[in-house]
């Protein structure tokens, strides 16, 4: 079911470069006040003798602005490009304390739960593994369709798998995108928890880079 009638979930993000490889941020997602801080290494990039390119996230995180609840993540990711026109992602990944964190908090009288009240077969588990499937389609020379599924693997997995499917505009140094997705999430431990078994959500996201 798509809604537009429910308070917006508004998440900011800041990164920068420190090397050319390794960059590092923090995220603030208005869902339970989770603020998470993050790193990523790019281990090595795909050249000719090297078909794809691999990068090691290290993540923290905590609800009420960092101060409960924390979750500590990992994520290896590999891509692939051919040319201009298609990336393709793998990113296997593994989150701590997922099960502690089972709960969606509203917020200023908004309601914005995910389903995490279905039956868990795997609740004697706190953490979980899962992985990250994307890809990235160029289909004219600034817009993109985008998809991604993320099924969890191991340990604690409420719900559904997360999924998405967005459209994408390039327009100077912003990037403008629509998603319909059945996930809030936007941090490695959202996604851990799952998506909704029954709704859709419409979502908007604006980039930039300097």
């Amino acid at each position: 079911m798509v809604a537009l009638d429910k308070g917006a979930i508004i998440g900011l993000e800041y990164r920068f470069g420190i090397t050319a490889n390794l960059q590092a941020g923090v995220h603030r997602s208005l869902l339970s006040k989770t603020i998470q801080t993050f790193a990523r290494w790019d281990v090595l990039r795909q050249h000719e003798s090297l078909p794809v390119s691999i990068s090691v996230t290290g993540s923290f995180e905590g609800l009420n602005n960092l101060r409960q609840k924390y979750q500590k993540g990992i994520a290896v990711t590999v891509s692939r490009t051919f040319g201009d026109r298609l990336a393709l992602y793998g990113t296997p990944a593994f989150v701590s304390g997922t099960h502690a964190v089972d709960f969606i908090a509203g917020h200023e009288g908004h309601d914005h739960t995910t389903g995490l009240e279905e039956e868990d077969e795997h609740a004697n588990h706190s953490d979980t593994w899962f992985a990250g499937i994307g890809g990235r389609l160029r289909f004219s020379h600034t817009g993109y369709i985008t998809g991604e599924y993320t099924p969890r693997l191991h340990g604690y997995d409420p719900n559904r798998g997360e999924w998405g499917v967005a459209i994408e505009k390039r327009t100077g140094g912003h990037t403008l995108q629509l998603n319909f997705t059945n996930s809030f999430g936007t941090t490695l431990g959202q996604l851990a928890r799952g998506g909704s078994p029954h709704d859709v959500y419409l979502g908007f996201n604006i980039t930039r880079r300097f």
